[in-house]
């Protein structure tokens, strides 16, 4: 959905504007890296997820989050290709990390299949 890979494009901005990383800003939301990430990537998420972002981020305008247009926009210089690069360097971890705990899965199913 392109109206939602624009909220996540404006969601970005506003974190890079308050210097948030997606670690920073799960453990404000009590969200996981990936919900983070998923946000930022434009994947659709729920009301639930947009309650905790607007009442963590009070000076967050709804508005501008959803559709582009407030009085007051954050004003940060970003190119959408280091933007991309960034989406890809979070994927690659979160993957890394998802990689890792099959790699422990896979190792216990074998041990518990020799047992």
């Amino acid at each position: 959905m392109p109206e939602f890979n624009e909220v996540g494009l404006r969601f970005y901005k506003y974190l890079k504007n308050k210097g948030l990383g997606i670690n920073d800003t799960a453990r404000k939301l009590g969200f996981s890296g990936s919900q983070i990430s998923n946000i930022k990537n434009g994947r659709v998420f729920g009301t639930d997820k947009v309650y905790k972002i607007l009442n963590e981020f009070k000076d967050l305008d709804a508005n501008w989050l959803f559709r582009g247009v407030s009085n007051e926009i954050p004003e940060v210089d970003i190119n959408q290709l280091d933007y991309t690069i960034e989406l890809q360097k979070e994927r690659i971890i979160d993957l890394k990390k998802e990689n890792a705990e099959l790699k422990k899965t896979i190792k216990a199913l074998h041990q518990s299949k020799e047992s």
